[in-house]
């Protein structure tokens, strides 16, 4: 193992909000040379800077029997999988991790080892809009400018999209400006929905990411998004979302989407391409044996990473 990031996953399973089985190694973005391979898999590996996708499924293995949701190129969704660092799967958060080959990116000289931690939560930002339609001049809220609502803003903004950043943090609020947030609202403000109505002429967005992390940001989201709008949500706190306004949702006909894990290779070619400048997001940096203060430290910092060496 080269490095590793801390996420809000991890956040929430370290927190207890988010229930896994234990015990468990902590940490899914990371990047890292191979150092041994198993005996059906090329030597030609062995060296390599790569990153790997976290979905351990029936694709990942190459299995000749794969599950229904496999058989449908559905591997993030497979009945069998595990989840590196996540679900029954010891994660980067170690000296080594062992990860199916099916799964293994190779990183390509243009990105470096540090940079590499960031195919993985860039891969979930893309994937924000791989289910949902946008088009140029649509306009997207962003709810959480945090870890991932700032790779979010980048994301929305290559597509030609008026992002909008929310978050109650002035910090964050500039951070959402510098990538790529054409319009910032203070959450903390009297009542941040009048200004999202006001921009948009009193319709309402057209797109509402939630990544704020909480449960009370669907709440919210529903309140900005326009009628036939979208919700996305990238929320994995744990925690139940309370008071939901289903009559509300069927009136206005909004749609709710969830989605999670994204394409590493458009990620890797973003990176690669230099299409986001992703190093100035980290702002910590802690050795393997301050893992548990590395974890801490991230709920008030902008990315902590893990050196994976004690």
């Amino acid at each position: 193992m080269a490095w590793a990031g801390v996420c809000g996953t991890d956040l929430a399973i370290f927190s207890g909000h988010y229930q896994v089985a234990l015990p468990l190694v902590l940490g899914h973005e990371f990047s890292g040379r191979v150092e041994d391979v198993g005996s059906r898999v090329s030597r030609k590996l062995l060296g390599k800077l790569v990153t790997a996708e976290i979905n351990n499924s029936c694709l990942a293995y190459r299995s000749l029997d794969p599950c229904p949701a496999c058989a449908r190129g559905l591997p993030t969704h497979c009945a069998k999988r595990t989840t590196l660092g996540i679900w029954r799967w010891d994660g980067a958060f170690a000296e080594f991790i062992r990860v199916p080959v099916g799964n293994i990116h190779i990183l390509p000289p243009e990105i470096s080892p540090k940079e590499g931690i960031f195919v993985e939560p860039l891969a979930a930002a893309i994937q924000t809009f791989e289910l949902t339609k946008i088009n140029p001049g649509d306009t997207v809220v962003i709810l959480g400018i945090g870890r991932l609502g700032t790779l979010i803003c980048a994301v929305a903004n290559a597509q030609g999209v008026r992002t909008i950043a929310v978050s109650r943090s002035r910090d964050k609020l500039e951070r959402g400006k510098r990538y790529g947030a054409g319009e910032v609202i203070d959450s903390s403000i009297p009542d941040p929905t009048a200004r999202v109505k006001e921009i948009t002429s009193g319709l309402g967005a057209d797109i509402v990411v939630d990544a704020t992390g909480s449960p009370q940001g669907l709440e919210l989201a529903l309140n900005m998004v326009r009628p036939r709008g979208v919700i996305i949500l990238k929320t994995t706190s744990g925690v139940l979302a309370q008071g939901l306004d289903v009559t509300r949702i069927a009136v206005d006909e909004i749609r709710i989407q969830g989605s999670r894990c994204g394409p590493f290779d458009k990620a890797i070619a973003m990176l690669k391409d230099k299409k986001i400048d992703v190093e100035p997001l980290i702002s910590a940096v802690y050795p393997l044996r301050q893992t548990e203060q590395a974890i801490r430290a991230a709920a008030r910092e902008s990315k902590v990473l893990i050196e994976n060496r004690l």
